[in-house]
């Protein structure tokens, strides 16, 4: 089976597919909203595109096997999608629970002031989330 633009379901979960995509890649690159954007959109799109019904093929149309050739895209976009929801949560649930640190970093005027907010952060976490000490 071909892809058919004209099809909303196949339009929609290749939409889902390269959204979804997009998402992760925006919460690497440190750009959360943009990424909860293209991440609820893919999932609207993916979800939209399994539940539309099968599009009757056209009476001049040669026949071909049924099928729904949307499913495989829309469904990694709803991985991709979910994936990047779970990021982009898991980051602003950070940035929440450690306000008091984040807040300290943003308002030091040194490099000593900003490394002496590692203190606001469990022992388990200064190296991940810590000043950089260069």
């Amino acid at each position: 089976m071909r892809w058919d633009p004209t099809d909303p379901a196949q339009r929609r979960a290749r939409y889902a597919l390269l959204s979804g995509m997009w998402s992760v890649f925006f919460v690497l690159f440190s750009w959360p909203y943009v990424a909860l954007l293209l991440g609820a959109l893919a999932l609207y799109w993916g979800i939209s595109a399994l539940r539309a019904k099968p599009r009757p093929p056209a009476p001049d149309a040669p026949a071909v096997p049924a099928g729904r050739p949307q499913t495989t895209a829309a469904v990694g976009g709803l991985v991709t999608a979910s994936l990047a929801l779970v990021l982009v949560a898991s980051t602003f649930t950070v940035q929440l629970v450690y306000s008091d640190y984040y807040t300290c970093v943003n308002d030091a005027l040194t490099h000593e002031a900003k490394q002496s907010c590692e203190t606001l952060l469990p022992r388990e976490l200064r190296g991940v989330l810590g000043a950089e000490n260069s």
